[in-house]
Parts: C-alpha cells; sequence; structure tokens
C-alpha cells in the first residue's frame, strides 16, 4: 500500500508548493482538493501553464493522485444545481487529462445530507449519484461518494445499499474509517464489508469528548486503532493508497502548523504499516 495526502489539510498552498513539500516527507500520492477555499484550486484558476507545471512536478516527484476531491455535495435539491455540479464534475475531468492522471481517475464528493432523512432521501441520492456514474462512463472516471458521520450515508448498511442500488462498476464509496468508527462500528467489521465496494479512502482520529461526542483530530492523537485498520485493509487485498486527511476543526485553528501536522501523520501510518508487517509500493 501507499500513503497519500489531501491538499484539503492546506489550503493555503497552492499545489506548486505541496507536491515537493510532500514528497519530501515521504509521501507517495497528493490528493488534489477542489474548493473556492484552497488558493488557486479552481479549475478556472488553473490555466494551461499551470497544468503542464503540476503535471510535470507530480512525474518528477512520482507522485500518484489518489482522487480529485470535489468540495460540493452529490445531493441535491434542485434540478439545476445537480446540473451545475455535474457541469463542474466534467471540468473536474477534463483538469484530471490535463495533468496527465492515468486512465479513469477518481473522483470524490461528499453525498451530504442529514442522517435523519435517510428514509426520504435515499432514493434521490442513488438517482443523483447514478447520473454521475454516467458522467464518469463517458468523461472516463470513476465516482466515489464520501460516507461521513451525521450525513445521510453514514453507515456501512447504507453505504452498502447504495451501491448495489446504483449498480455501476464505475461508482463506489469514499471511505474515511473514522466516520464508522465514531458511529460505533468495529474498525475490521466496517474496512470488511466497505472495502470491497470502495474506490477512495481517508484516513483520520477521533477522540471522544466528556460528553460523549467526538473530536476529530490529527492522525494518531486520537483513539482510532490505526494498525489495525491498515492491517484490515491489507487483509481485504487493498493495495492502493491509504490518504491521510486532516479535518477543518484542525487545520482552522489559529496555530496550525502545515507542515508539522502533514509530517505527524505520515510517521503515523509509516509506523502503523510496519507495526502491522505491510508491504509498502
Amino acid at each position: 500500500m501507499k500513503i497519500a495526502y489531501g491538499t484539503y489539510a492546506m489550503p493555503h498552498l497552492p499545489l506548486e508548493q505541496a507536491i515537493p513539500m510532500l514528497h519530501a516527507m515521504g509521501y507517495e500520492g497528493v490528493e488534489i482538493c477542489l474548493s473556492p477555499s484552497h488558493a488557486g484550486s479552481m479549475p478556472q484558476q488553473l490555466d494551461a501553464y499551470r497544468r503542464t507545471t503540476i503535471a510535470r512536478l507530480l512525474l518528477d516527484h512520482g507522485m500518484g493522485v489518489p482522487a480529485l476531491f470535489i468540495l460540493r455535495s452529490i445531493l441535491h435539491d434542485d434540478d439545476e444545481g445537480h446540473r451545475d455540479n455535474l457541469e463542474f464534475t466534467c471540468a473536474v475531468a477534463q483538469l484530471a487529462r490535463d495533468l496527465g492522471l492515468s486512465e479513469n481517475p477518481v473522483i470524490a464528493l461528499p453525498i451530504g445530507g442529514k442522517t435523519e432523512r435517510w428514509e426520504q432521501d435515499r432514493d434521490r441520492i442513488a438517482a443523483q449519484l447514478a447520473d454521475y456514474g454516467e458522467l464518469g462512463a463517458r468523461e472516463g472516471f470513476v465516482v466515489a461518494g464520501e460516507l461521513h458521520r451525521g450525513a445521510a450515508v453514514d453507515s456501512s448498511a447504507r453505504c452498502l445499499w447504495l451501491v448495489e442500488q446504483v449498480g455501476r462498476d464505475n461508482v463506489g464509496i469514499h471511505f474515511d474509517v473514522v466516520h464508522t468508527f465514531t458511529g460505533g462500528e468495529r474498525v475490521e467489521d466496517s474496512v470488511r464489508d466497505l472495502a470491497p465496494v470502495t474506490k477512495h479512502t481517508h484516513v483520520t482520529d477521533a477522540r471522544r469528548r466528556e460528553d460523549g461526542e467526538f473530536a476529530l483530530e490529527v492522525l494518531g492523537k486520537g483513539e482510532l486503532d490505526v494498525v489495525a485498520y491498515a492491517r484490515a485493509m491489507h487483509e481485504t487485498g487493498w493495495d492502493d493508497f491509504i490518504t491521510v486527511e486532516v479535518s477543518m476543526r484542525i487545520w482552522g485553528q489559529d496555530d496550525y502548523d502545515v507542515e508539522e501536522v502533514a509530517r505527524i501523520s505520515y510517521a503515523t501510518l509509516e509506523r502503523a504499516f510496519v507495526a502491522a508487517g505491510l508491504p509498502r509500493g
């Protein structure tokens, strides 16, 4: 398996700086976050010169791109908003081609919605996710919908229902184990159930607060058994990237150190790989 880092955790750092920095730390991949809040990350901000430069940096540093992560929810209440999101995703697919990414790159998006509205919204979620799958078939990408605690799709059971309902090989789950972990599922159980339908990963940490809720943490600073997670993923046959995510609750703090957090995260996951006896690459 390989270790990647998401630029969601680097909102003020352009890709031209993030790629060599992460490579120097040992990362083998970079997940590219696309958001108005992230410096120069939107497709219209990436002109031909920047696209060529970034493609060259990825190639020269041997960095893979496990996914392009769009901060727009799949679930949309109106058809026009849904069409706008599909058009934006089409522009992201073109960006992937311009960056020289491999055939059928992964585009990941939050699914959105609220857990208490699952029954009311699940058919609409499935239909809209299927539209992304159809677009991916035409544009040559794989779509991964993000499981998230508190969102409409917040459990392994709901993920499996959704993937089966859509029924497309190029549609799967963006699986961050922290959301099933904080939802009460055993790490080994959620990995066993979801790895076969996973197209992209995140790993985040969390710690239980005194009020019983969880606070998201830098990887290695919380209660997630990272070794058990890494071993469980390997045992399912997963041999692709494990991508570290850092919550906005961390990077939004005044004392946030973008380099230090990335270094701590890499060291934590590397130690977990070694402790679990996992092959790299």
